[in-house]
């Protein structure tokens, strides 16, 4: 079996992780919840939650609990959604190789 090649792993943007931090946050005062509040229903720790908004960064599993406290899972389980099929091709299987004839 052929093996792939490694996904050059990079370091996620900071913006990237500072605007969902600050977008949790907005819609946490939104709600009128304190830090502490919004920490207890996701049931993680205080100071956990307080790096998220301030650094933007947390564990994905904690990430998906303040999803679901805040009912946006939809959001986080649309990330890698099948891009939709552009042309018939597409849905045509392709040929499997085969290594060698048996005899």
């Amino acid at each position: 079996m052929k093996s792939l090649a490694p996904v050059k792993q990079t370091a996620i943007p900071q913006h990237v992780l500072k605007n969902i931090a600050g977008r949790v946050r907005f819609l946490r005062l939104e709600r009128g919840w304190s830090q502490q509040e919004i920490a207890s229903r996701a049931a993680i720790r205080l100071a956990t939650y307080q790096a998220f908004e301030r650094a933007g960064k947390i564990s994905f599993e904690r990430l998906y609990r303040i999803a679901v406290t805040l009912q946006r899972t939809k959001e986080i389980e649309d990330l890698f959604k099948p891009l939709p099929i552009r042309s018939i091709d597409e849905l045509m299987p392709k040929p499997q190789r085969q290594r060698g004839k048996s005899s």
